[in-house]
């Protein structure tokens, strides 16, 4: 049985359950987007500033991002700021985005069998 302390009036996050009852995320990777939903819009991180910001190393946060970006949660895209650097620009978004690069096309050949001589 689950018992609820009054719920807070100010200083708190509104998550859609959706997002936190997909299946397709891990516990981990619910609540890292949780964790940045739960900043004001334009707040700015990194890998390592997450990682430091909870118990879990660089690592983990990588593969959270790596499993928010496959369930569509999480966009990054490369680019090179002013003094020549590579850098990564992430978006988060609060419901999954439809990714709009196509998956190859799924062909049912059947394989031939080679007959027993």
């Amino acid at each position: 049985m689950i018992h609820r302390a009054p719920r807070p009036r100010r200083s708190f996050t509104i998550v859609a359950n959706d997002v936190i009852c997909d299946e397709r995320l891990s516990f981990k990777a619910t609540g890292l987007l949780i964790y940045i939903l739960s900043k004001p819009d334009n707040w700015r991180t990194n890998t390592q500033q997450l990682a430091v910001a909870k118990r879990d190393g660089a690592d983990s946060v990588r593969s959270a991002l790596r499993e928010l970006e496959d369930a569509g949660y999480v966009h990054r895209s490369r680019y090179q700021d002013k003094q020549g650097r590579w850098a990564y620009k992430i978006e988060v978004f609060d419901h999954p985005q439809l990714s709009t690069v196509c998956p190859p096309p799924h062909r049912d050949i059947p394989h031939e069998e080679t007959p027993h001589v």
